[in-house]
């Protein structure tokens, strides 16, 4: 197995210098396994795709919290094979004393690997089956959803932020004048709670107009899952500022 060199930066302002197989760089990247079980912190190794971008990231420091630095590159299909009968063999309650980023376990799900090689696809498939779809991932990565009104599609929205609810905050991109959907009198935005929660945001917000929307049409979103949940509640400011609340429904994990 090829040795690497590779910087730990496990504490504030610290670094040390550490060259080791490239199962040993993984296990000390607390993030380089996807959780198959929080509970037991049992991890998938991901298909080769997965690995080679991330060793081509370079890893980060972490800034607060713990990581690992090294320089960029990429692994063949054999050296993959052999770094994952080196990682299913290892022994990780002894490992943990010197590497205590290592899981209690890890496996490899063949099926799900060999049917979503691409990252992507397996990273979101691996959440299907393994963790579901709870609120603060219903528009997962840089997922931007489409806004629909009576089932015409009007634009993506960028999601600059969520919270519980699940209450999201974000811009329409879109080139269509949508005025009409909403009620055009204007209202205080102070006293709208999913208005004013992003305030700190852009402190004009209770400077510019916002509306709400006329409850004879109907909104709904595109989510990461392919769903199109009702929104519940949205206000549309007038430079297309959004924010909105949607009828989420969990999706459970098939374990």
């Amino acid at each position: 197995m090829k040795v690497v060199e590779y910087n730990r930066h496990w504490s504030l302002n610290s670094l040390e210098k550490v060259k080791k197989g490239i199962d040993m760089l993984l296990i000390d990247y607390p993030y380089s396994f996807p959780y198959a079980n929080k509970d037991n912190d049992t991890r998938l190794i991901p298909p080769l795709n997965y690995i080679n971008d991330l060793l081509s990231s370079g890893g980060d420091s972490g800034g607060m919290s713990p990581g690992n630095t090294w320089k960029s590159f990429n692994i063949s299909i054999e050296e993959y094979n052999d770094l994952v009968k080196k990682l299913l063999k290892n022994d990780y309650s002894k490992l943990k004393d010197n590497h205590p980023y290592a899981p209690n376990k890890l496996i490899l799900d063949k099926e799900l690997n060999e049917k979503y090689p691409d990252k992507e696809k397996w990273e979101k498939h691996q959440i299907l089956k393994y963790n579901g779809v709870h609120q603060f991932i219903e528009f997962y990565g840089d997922f931007e959803p489409m806004l629909y009104v009576n089932n015409i599609a009007i634009g993506r929205i960028e999601i600059l932020g969520t919270a519980n609810g699940p209450r999201y905050f974000g811009k329409l991109k879109t080139d269509k004048n949508i005025s009409s959907f909403f009620n055009s009198k204007a209202i205080d935005a102070k006293k709208i709670e999913i208005i004013n929660e992003w305030i700190e945001y852009e402190d004009s917000f209770d400077k510019i107009n916002w509306y709400f929307f006329d409850n004879t049409n109907s909104f709904h979103v595109s989510d990461s899952w392919d769903r199109k949940p009702e929104v519940n509640k949205i206000y549309l400011s007038e430079n297309n500022f959004v924010s909105f609340i949607t009828d989420f429904k969990e999706i459970k994990s098939d374990k």
